[in-house]
């Protein structure tokens, strides 16, 4: 006999806000919505994001491009899995070579080196600027200059880097060279340098590097130990990108953060390659993750990588909360079916509506949390229409939000810009549609019918703008719910139900619009 829930399925449209009492002194600089995604763990802190938004791992929002705009920021990108493993990890390398100040990963060569190598790390990396070392890799050796790429087509393969390299001045060198604190190793001076210190005492700020680069008019700058072994670079456009993107969300090394996508049938596979090119958290990406599939491939992550964290998911109820969360994952998606391009629910007829699943789901968190003392974030993903919607979401639960469309719009999306009927559009397709059937059949499991369309959406320009005013507007919800960060928001919000009249009443009726003032959710 069919079991029949007591529950309505509700969307966040469905809601408005009562506004409770503001306090005096909250305003927009006093909140604060970081947001985190994965759980603490004993061994790691989870990660926090500055603005409480993921971008959707789809093929017509998130590459490269994408995952960079969104870290500078505050945010994260999730790349698609609907692509080959090895294309995957090169656009995972793609967005931690983009660099966010001092940078502790940079590709050095030997001096003994041919220039055919060199060639081969500039083509391959895509870097201009190689140091050149003597001494051991682990910890780049001893340094002794800069090789500027490109380098010119006649200069011969076997020329050694000693000969191309430019040798960087010794007065300036003794001015930047690191204050060791006692027996301090490399980990320790990125941590002092991620804590700026001053100068002098115990690292160098970037403040400070910034400086030296201005007075001797450097592009870049190598920090190096009373030993002259090379720990650091610092290079002039990322200390500008520094300034321009305070909230930039980066990893220790000060890399950008990234998410990448993956599925549960060739993760034995795609896992490993992702880890090695540097990414930061695992989404898996399914429309049901309440599946044995989706736990053999937790269990297999969780003792192959245990240091990799893992968002799970879709899912819809609280029994499948538990079910994820006995696995010991680090973040949870949900929804199904709500997304502007998914036809899940009509095709197959599963799904709910966001609000009631994520009402469900954050009850069964905190008392999971309650329990174990574990707090494992959870995402909505899907039915989020404008700025209101995603007030909405984090009102009722959700930790974070992934969104697709709205970042389908925009310029750093991989799509094309196309004209139609002389406006800028972007095309957009889901990944259980036919565009996307050749990667995607096997993750829906089936190829006899589709779960997503193929459509065209209104080109919004770029995500710093489009960002920008969306807070700007959930700034003003928190300030009139009197929230000053999302757990207050969760506490004091109240919501009603509205009606139809209610609905039409709120919005503009009984006039004809002159223009309109914003193209932004």
């Amino acid at each position: 006999m069919v079991t029949i829930s007591d529950k309505i399925s509700r969307t966040y449209a469905e809601y408005r806000f009562i506004p409770r009492k503001t306090p005096e002194g909250l305003s927009k600089d006093k909140i604060d919505l970081t947001a985190q995604i994965t759980k603490d763990t004993a061994d790691r802190q989870g990660i926090r994001l500055k603005l409480p938004v993921v971008s959707a791992a789809m093929q017509s929002v998130t590459g490269p491009e994408m995952a960079i705009a969104l870290a500078q920021q505050g945010g994260l990108g999730v790349l698609f899995c609907s692509q080959t493993i090895e294309h995957e990890a090169m656009m995972v390398k793609a967005v931690k070579r983009a660099r966010a100040g001092f940078v502790s990963m940079v590709e050095v060569v030997q001096r003994s080196a041919h220039t055919v190598t060199i060639r081969d790390i500039i083509e391959q990396t895509g870097y201009n600027v190689i140091p050149v070392v003597e001494g051991d890799r682990s910890d780049y050796g001893r340094f002794f200059g800069i090789i500027e790429g490109p380098i010119p087509p006649d200069v011969s393969d076997d020329t050694p880097a000693e000969q191309l390299m430019q040798h960087f001045n010794q007065e300036t060198l003794e001015k930047i060279v690191e204050r060791e604190k006692g027996s301090a190793d490399a980990r320790d001076l990125i941590d002092m340098i991620n804590d700026y210190l001053p100068y002098g005492s115990s690292g160098i700020s970037l403040d400070d590097a910034n400086l030296i680069m201005n007075e001797h008019r450097l592009k870049y700058l190598p920090i190096v130990n009373k030993d002259n072994t090379l720990k650091f670079m610092v290079f002039k456009k990322d200390l500008q990108a520094h300034t321009d993107f305070p909230n930039s969300v980066v990893g220790p090394n000060k890399r950008y953060r990234v998410g990448a996508s993956i599925n549960t049938h060739d993760y034995k596979d795609r896992v490993p390659a992702l880890v090695e090119a540097g990414v930061d958290v695992l989404f898996i990406d399914s429309s049901d993750g309440f599946t044995d599939y989706q736990d053999i491939c937790i269990n297999h992550i969780k003792k192959e990588f245990p240091d990799t964290p893992i968002v799970a998911g879709n899912i819809i109820s609280g029994e499948a909360f538990d079910n994820l969360a006995a696995l010991g994952v680090d973040g949870v998606k949900f929804g199904m079916g709500g997304g502007s391009i998914c036809i899940t629910q009509e095709q197959k007829g599963t799904g709910r509506g966001q609000s009631t699943a994520g009402l469900e789901i954050s009850e069964h968190r905190d008392r999971f949390a309650d329990k174990t003392g574990d707090h494992i974030p959870i995402i909505s993903d899907g039915g989020l229409g404008p700025a209101k919607d995603v007030a909405m979401a984090l009102a009722f639960g959700a930790d974070a939000v992934m969104m697709g469309r709205y970042f389908g719009g925009c310029h750093e999306s991989p799509p094309p810009i196309i004209e139609i009927d002389g406006k800028p559009h972007k095309e957009y397709w889901g990944e259980g549609s036919l565009r996307a059937k050749e990667w995607s059949g096997k993750r829906y499991g089936q190829n006899e019918f589709d779960e997503g369309v193929t459509s065209f959406i209104p080109y919004t320009g770029r995500v710093a703008d489009n960002l920008n005013e969306t807070f700007a507007k959930i700034y003003a919800t928190m300030t009139s719910v009197g929230a000053h960060d999302i757990a207050s928001l969760q506490k004091r919000a109240l919501v009603e139900l509205i009606s139809d009249a209610s609905r039409k009443e709120g919005g503009v009726h009984d006039v004809k619009e002159v223009g309109k003032t914003s193209t932004t959710p």
